[in-house]
């Protein structure tokens, strides 16, 4: 299984509502609107919105993506087919006379006061980060179904995903593998619990349970929204990869904070095979008004530790056909953003600096141990937990110029050093992304 690692821009987020606005209003408001950490929420936007997304950089491609969403009293739809000339490394990934093309967002929704139940296919992001999420990002589309209550206070999710099978051996590990070849079924289940103690504090927690196996059927323990998959695991004696997730959000003056804690795995006792912790972090501020009303300002950090969305259990891999469903960087890498922007009549101006470092750890790397085995010197993890080996650096410039919400265009340049994880290879690429609105 060979991991496609996105980078940056490549995700399918332009599809969803833009977070930076929701963040602004909320900002605006002094208030953090529930569920603040989920998307998409089928708000009320009949008509059809047509999107030409065009990239020159480390990926090249050209997207024209028309979105139709239509609600009638309490029940809707949303509809959003994607055609893409360029790249192979972003979903979709099968291309007939020279196009990839697929249907990205396809769901019917029931939306009434406090409640939103949805179903069919499109793409999530879950969590509080500003800069790619590790519970759910909008890598790839996903079949689902998907129930949220929310009131003044207090928002509850509970999605269920049927994701794809792995045909192979299930175990791997770094010198050998175990079982035979077989074809194991996938099933995802996310709760996610929001609380408001005032308006402009939130405070979540989300639960990931990816769980399934050779010939299981459908694992009835999804369907429970009160459950804990944590004690599921143990009570029902299966194999369950279970992750967790601590963000939290709060306004200050004319700035949000952002902070996300993701867990994979903690060791709370000692191990012998001496495994690390597997965690992330993520953190943001965004400022609005700050030097002229219309200003904005964004600056994000986040890691992902070495093992992160790994396991010894292929099927158990946090993977959705061969792409990350949590952070579009995969793992074993950290990433900085500043960005800001200032208005000029009915224009936006400013530029964005980032920095990322991505180390040779990713997704599909076999796991170092042997669980299986006693520990010792020849099966215990060791080295670096957090980027290891050839270390891959790319620092971005870029210049924004934006006209409203209709158009979007950023120019800049690209350099990397230690490409590919080559020490002292380099390259250097243009940055060139247009993006244009309209609503018909």
């Amino acid at each position: 299984m060979s991991l496609i690692i996105l980078f940056l821009t490549s995700t399918l987020s332009i599809l969803l509502p833009d977070g930076n606005i929701l963040n602004e209003k909320a900002i605006r408001e002094k208030n953090i609107n529930l569920p603040y950490g989920v998307l998409p929420l089928y708000e009320r936007e009949n008509g059809i919105n047509l999107s030409l997304y065009s990239v020159l950089d480390t990926i090249n491609y050209t997207q024209v993506s028309p979105i139709a969403q239509y609600q009638k009293e309490e029940w809707g739809f949303v509809f959003a087919p994607v055609f893409r000339y360029g790249s192979e490394d972003i979903y979709p990934t099968e291309k007939k006379f020279g196009i990839y093309a697929d249907v990205i967002r396809g769901s019917i929704f029931y939306k009434k006061k406090n409640i939103l139940l949805s179903m069919g296919k499109d793409i999530f992001s879950i969590g509080g980060s500003f800069e790619h999420n590790p519970v759910l990002s909008p890598n790839i589309p996903l079949n689902y179904v998907q129930f949220i209550y929310t009131n003044d206070n207090f928002s509850f999710l509970h999605l269920i995903s049927r994701l794809s099978d792995y045909t192979g051996i299930e175990n791997e590990w770094a010198d050998s593998s175990s079982g035979m070849e077989a074809t194991f079924q996938r099933y995802l289940g996310i709760h996610r619990l929001e609380f408001k103690p005032n308006k402009s504090i939130g405070i979540s927690f989300s639960e990931i349970m990816l769980i399934g196996g050779e010939s299981s059927g459908f694992p009835f323990e999804l369907l429970s929204p009160l459950t804990l998959y944590y004690a599921e695991q143990f009570n029902q004696a299966k194999n369950v990869n279970i992750l967790w997730n601590l963000d939290a959000k709060a306004i200050w003056g004319n700035f949000l904070f952002s902070l996300d804690f993701f867990i994979d795995d903690f060791q709370y006792e000692s191990d012998p095979w001496k495994e690390p912790n597997h965690i992330g972090i993520y953190t943001g501020i965004q400022g609005i008004n700050l030097i002229k009303e219309g200003s904005h300002l964004t600056i994000a950090y986040n890691l992902l530790t070495r093992w992160t969305y790994c396991n010894f259990r292929v099927w158990q891999r946090y993977i959705e056909k061969d792409f990350p469903l949590g952070s579009p960087l995969g793992n074993d890498y950290d990433y900085s953003l500043l960005r800001f922007t200032y208005p000029l009549s009915s224009f936006d101006a400013g530029m964005e600096f980032s920095f990322l470092r991505k180390g040779e750890g990713s997704m599909t790397t076999p796991w170092p141990v042997n669980p299986g085995r006693e520990a010792s010197p020849d099966n215990q993890f060791e080295g670096t937990n957090f980027l290891s080996g050839i270390i891959e650096k790319t620092s971005r410039v870029s210049v924004i110029f934006g006209y409203k919400s209709l158009v979007n265009i950023k120019v800049g340049i690209s350099y990397i050093r230690n490409y590919h994880h080559k020490e002292g290879e380099k390259k250097t690429e243009p940055i060139l992304q247009l993006r244009i609105n309209c609503q018909i």
